[in-house]
């Protein structure tokens, strides 16, 4: 099990769990991972000051090419959260998905706004743990995830870099996938912060790259 911290700026997401180990960016291969005899533990903090929904929503067998190895998320929809109000999830240990805040222009994967990505299957030498921001869709919101013992990763802008998420119409994977960031086997807390930040909408908006929220 693995603890994961997410938190909007506007809307915090803290993920924990537990599996023994701390580890580093692609730890040592003699750290095997079975992590799927826990779950994911996803606490969802809202940090803004208006209420507010995120959504987790699965990606195996479409977005993503695993399909048949990957657990979907079974437990109940995400509340709509007050300020300052919490609530904490489990996803499974095999999970692969997404976390993003509900807005009107949100398809039901995420599409059109920011989303926060996340494959959790293995997370031994060869194959990480990774997650990653990704605005290729829209950018709704300002983000950043970090996990113990590496990489974090914040976006507050359409154009933030490639190092930090996908931007807007990318269809190159960044032409590395740099925006991917990988943890390895062992306990791993995940922590995001995601926030509304009208004023960078609203820059984009202007100039001609996304749509505002209606709401907005």
């Amino acid at each position: 099990m693995y603890s994961f911290k997410s938190a909007f700026f506007a809307l915090a997401l803290a993920v924990t769990g537990a599996h023994v180990e701390a580890a580093s960016p692609w730890a040592h291969p003699r750290r095997a991972l079975s992590a799927r005899d826990g779950g994911h533990a996803f606490t969802l903090v809202n940090k803004c000051g208006a209420a507010l929904t995120p959504v987790i929503t699965d990606t195996s067998c479409g977005y993503s090419p695993r399909c048949a190895d990957a657990a979907k998320y079974s437990g109940p929809a995400p509340q709509s959260l007050a300020p300052g109000a919490s609530q904490t999830l489990t996803v499974d240990s095999a999970w692969v998905g997404r976390i993003f805040a509900s807005h009107p222009a949100c398809g039901p994967k995420g599409e059109s706004c920011t989303i926060t990505e996340y494959n959790l299957d293995s997370g031994d030498f060869f194959t990480p743990q990774t997650y990653d921001i990704s605005n290729i869709q829209g950018f709704t919101d300002a983000v950043q995830i970090s996990a113990a013992g590496c990489d974090a990763v914040t976006c507050t802008s359409p154009d933030c870099g490639c190092t930090n998420a996908y931007p807007l119409g990318d269809l190159s994977g960044c032409g590395n996938d740099s925006p991917v960031h990988a943890c390895g086997a062992g306990g791993i807390a995940f922590t995001g912060d995601h926030d509304f930040t009208p004023w960078s909408l609203r820059r984009a908006a202007l100039a001609g790259r996304v749509a505002l929220p209606s709401f907005l």
